[in-house]
């Protein structure tokens, strides 16, 4: 007779039966959350009810040697794991006993014996009365290698199970690590160790991973795992947390499949401070190795990849980008200090070079000083990053950003745009850069909009990317859809002035003032900026006293009189004065800004307020000389 499926695959003890083909443990038939290693650990112990399974046993089998997981601590963490799954005490137990400073054994009684979860075949009929029970030794050695063969495919089973899950997750996002230290000083340590693993993770096959502006608004909240997920539009998130003791750390962290909020992998990490270098490449290694377990040396590789082995070089780098993160001028400069000192230390760590041309780059588009000098070190800086590290996607794209709207050299800008895409397809900011170049440049709309909503795809959270969106409507000319999602992305984030920018210049082509005004009031509002609130009130007051001409004509003398307490875009008055009607005045601007060097002329050819004075010959010879596709 053939034994029954459910029990070529099912153990039963007192209220709960444990799944090995489907690696689940359920009571009363309803599925328990429990991890891998800790559902392991009790097939293990189920292999052998009533037996001493040694602690250095199960260490060798689930925990590798020569890592910088601490062994113990995880072990123990899992038992724990396991007798909360089970509703089990260590004083009283009911199914796990622990033998002191020698293992764990399993107590309960089985419904079935674990022989029974592991038959192949039909059960042999009683012997005959009169005949002996006894088996031969060669039928002793059959029995045992069935029942070897049956626990080997047993546990490949549940190894399929596992890791069949793993393999479906294509799409993953890292929340920021918590500091669980209370001191807000080390919160660079937590952020920077998120930061790593994020681009560590980049480098897995067919895998996803959502950037650092897409989940860093959830940095500090208490979360729902799946409501996070479906958010992000992810298949699976990594959390963990951070805690420094003095000259060491403790990390832990686990990997949680949102879709039916299921823990798959979990481990604690220790370290001294001075190997906190190559702590995020193991914890990203040992999640790839969960997700693709086949992974090629030289991917293994890239996952892995380790830019300095100095780690007071790593501490002050993970500084450098906590202040860049912070997006001010203030801490930008911060951060530029941090990646100066990270280089002093370690002069070729590819990395540093990359942060500070990425310091340097956004000063050029947040009003940080004069743009032509950031522009000038930002391209060193990319430079010597990829002189140091060719296989680095973002320099690239720092450049492509440059080569046009400082080199205005736009074939070799695109070329490096699409270079850093072809090493990083899903980098949203390469995208997001790409978008405004083809948008500004004119003559290729649909290829700007398809760009900046693949950035929105990568990137739906962050609100420059859906920003990015609504300026390449603008740039189109379809004001109204502009309109609509900087209004959403305005909601969606009300700390984000850049929405509030973008609806003041849709409002500005459909010459619906009054809109125009109050947008630049929260504009300067939100940003806090001074010099942007001053040139609203301008607006208004000009508005008031003499229409739209009015707020032009006080527009144009409160951007004149910052020009002389810093800088400030000439090619931005230039649109003041086209708009004004006095194309004189436009065209000195404009080749006032050419002198200057001036980024936004890329978009000579794209911005509505220029309209005035396309036909004038003055202005078809600055496009020339600034060599705009045709």
């Amino acid at each position: 007779m053939q034994v029954p499926a459910d029990k070529s695959r099912i153990v039963r003890f007192g209220v709960f039966e444990v799944d090995l083909q489907e690696a689940e443990l359920r009571k009363r038939g309803i599925r328990i959350k429990l991890q891998e290693q800790p559902f392991q650990i009790l097939t293990m112990l189920l292999e052998r009810p009533g037996q001493t399974v040694a602690r250095e046993e199960l260490q060798r089998k689930f925990w590798p040697a020569n890592s910088m997981v601490d062994v113990d601590h995880s072990l123990n963490a899992s038992i724990k794991k396991l007798r909360e799954a089970l509703g089990d005490d260590s004083e009283n137990p009911r199914f796990i006993e622990t033998l002191h400073r020698r293992g764990y054994r399993f107590i309960a009684p089985l419904d079935a014996p674990p022989a029974s979860a592991f038959e192949l075949s039909e059960p042999v009929a009683p012997a005959p009365l009169g005949e002996s029970r006894h088996l031969a030794p060669w039928q002793k050695w059959t029995a045992v290698a069935v029942c070897i063969a049956a626990i080997g495919l047993v546990a490949i089973g549940i190894w399929y199970a596992r890791s069949g899950r793993a393999a479906r997750i294509d799409s993953i996002a890292v929340l920021p690590f918590t500091n669980s230290s209370g001191d807000a000083n080390s919160d660079y340590l937590s952020d920077g160790i998120t930061e790593s693993l994020i681009g560590n993770l980049a480098h897995v096959p067919e895998l996803k991973v959502k950037s650092h502006s897409s989940v860093f608004r959830y940095k500090g909240k208490d979360v729902d795992v799946q409501k996070v997920g479906n958010e992000l539009g992810v298949s699976a998130l990594v959390s963990g947390r951070v805690m420094p003791r003095g000259n060491n750390i403790d990390v832990s962290a686990e990997l949680t499949d949102v879709r039916d909020n299921t823990e798959i992998w979990g481990q604690h990490y220790s370290c001294k401070s001075t190997d906190i270098v190559s702590l995020p490449q193991q914890i990203a290694s040992d999640i790839a190795e969960k997700l693709r377990p086949k992974l090629s040396t030289s991917e293994k590789q890239q996952v892995t990849k380790q830019d300095t082995q100095n780690p007071e070089a790593y501490e002050l780098y993970l500084k450098g980008r906590y202040y860049w993160n912070k997006r001010t001028a203030a801490d930008w400069d911060t951060a530029i200090s941090y990646f100066n000192q990270a280089i002093a230390r370690d002069p070729g760590y590819a990395l540093a070079y990359s942060g500070l041309a990425d310091a340097f780059v956004v000063m050029t588009t947040s009003g940080g000083g004069d743009p032509r000098e950031s522009f000038v070190k930002s391209n060193a800086a990319a430079h010597k990053a990829l002189e140091l590290d060719p296989t680095l996607p973002h320099p690239h794209a720092v450049l492509g950003y440059n080569e046009v709207a400082y080199g205005w050299d736009f074939a070799g800008g695109e070329a490096e745009f699409k270079k850093a895409l072809e090493l990083d397809p899903n980098d949203a900011t390469a995208h997001q850069w790409y978008a405004g170049y083809l948008s500004l440049t004119g003559g290729r709309e649909q290829e700007a909009l398809a760009e900046a909503n693949r950035a929105y795809q990568l990137d739906p959270l962050s609100p420059i990317t859906g920003y990015q969106v609504a300026a390449a409507h603008i740039g189109a000319r379809q004001y109204d859809e502009a309109i609509v999602l900087c209004k959403k992305v305005a909601n969606e984030n009300p700390t984000f002035a850049g929405a509030h920018a973008c609806l003041a210049f849709a409002y500005w082509a459909k010459r619906v003032y009054p809109q125009v005004i109050e947008e630049w009031k929260a504009y300067g509002l939100v940003s806090g900026d001074r010099d942007q609130s001053a040139f609203a009130s301008a607006l208004e007051q000009g508005f008031r006293s003499a229409g739209w001409k009015g707020a032009l004509t006080k527009g144009i003398e409160i951007r004149k009189a910052q020009r002389k307490t810093g800088y400030y875009s000439a090619y931005l008055i230039a649109g003041l004065y086209a708009d004004l009607g006095d194309k004189d005045q436009a065209v000195r601007w404009l080749n006032t800004s050419y002198q200057e060097r001036d980024r936004w002329l890329v978009g000579l050819k794209t911005n509505f307020l220029l309209d005035p004075i396309r036909s004038d010959p003055r202005f078809a010879e600055l496009v020339r000389k600034v060599g705009l596709p045709q």
